[in-house]
């Protein structure tokens, strides 16, 4: 288990459901989880709120347990993230195709980046601000990002760095972004993100639907 390192900011607070979603996805317990995302949403939350209030917040307790007892939260890892997958599954099918005159960003890792948790509460996070996300479960290469790189509305590539290993494939990816597409931001996030060569460096992934909408590309 690698530590993501982007750093979420300030909270608002959240009612009991989102708290019950946040501590099942925390520890775990995905029939809590799948059941406390049922009930949020029958209290009028939006998908932003229970990715935001409810797994961001899992994570961001995650982080804290890891620094404090690294051994127990890494016997944990495995259930914290599987139930994420299956909460973020969930709450993907909930959320309303964007008009086709959206906007578009796309979100991944390159090959060889173990830490995938954030890059998919991300496209999550910004699939339910109604942007056209562009997403890959495996790590990717510049011929790989021919299709969103061909979208005109693109305003930008969100890549999340986490592995010391990954920063030629991240490098070599970005000089290519740029030579394809140099209109294109490339912004990055986690531990390794400041080594990686990006327009903007961001830590936290509250920030960055206002960062990618204030972008000016052609």
């Amino acid at each position: 288990m690698a530590r993501s390192s982007w750093s979420v900011g300030s909270l608002s607070a959240a009612d009991a459901s989102l708290k019950v979603l946040a501590d099942a996805v925390l520890h775990g317990k995905t029939p809590e989880a799948l059941e406390a995302v049922e009930g949020a949403l029958g209290n009028g939350h939006s998908i932003e709120d229970l990715v935001v209030n409810g797994i961001l917040s899992a994570h961001l307790k995650f982080g804290e347990w890891y620094e404090k007892d690294r051994l127990g939260a890494v016997k944990a890892w495995e259930f914290c993230y599987f139930t994420t997958v299956k909460v973020l599954k969930v709450l993907d099918s909930r959320i309303p195709a964007p008009p086709d005159a959206a906007p578009s960003v796309f979100v991944g890792t390159v090959k060889g980046e173990g830490h995938v948790t954030m890059r998919d509460v991300i496209t999550s996070l910004l699939k339910a601000k109604g942007l056209r996300v562009y997403s890959s479960k495996k790590g990717i290469t510049l011929e790989e990002l021919k299709e969103p790189l061909a979208d005109r509305a693109l305003k930008a590539v969100v890549l999340s760095c986490t592995e010391s290993g990954t920063k030629p494939a991240l490098e070599t990816l970005i000089k290519g972004i740029r030579s394809a597409r140099p209109d294109i931001k490339v912004i990055a996030g986690g531990q390794f993100a400041g080594e990686a060569g990006a327009d903007i460096v961001l830590s936290d992934p509250l920030r960055l639907y206002d960062t990618i909408m204030a972008l000016n590309t052609r």
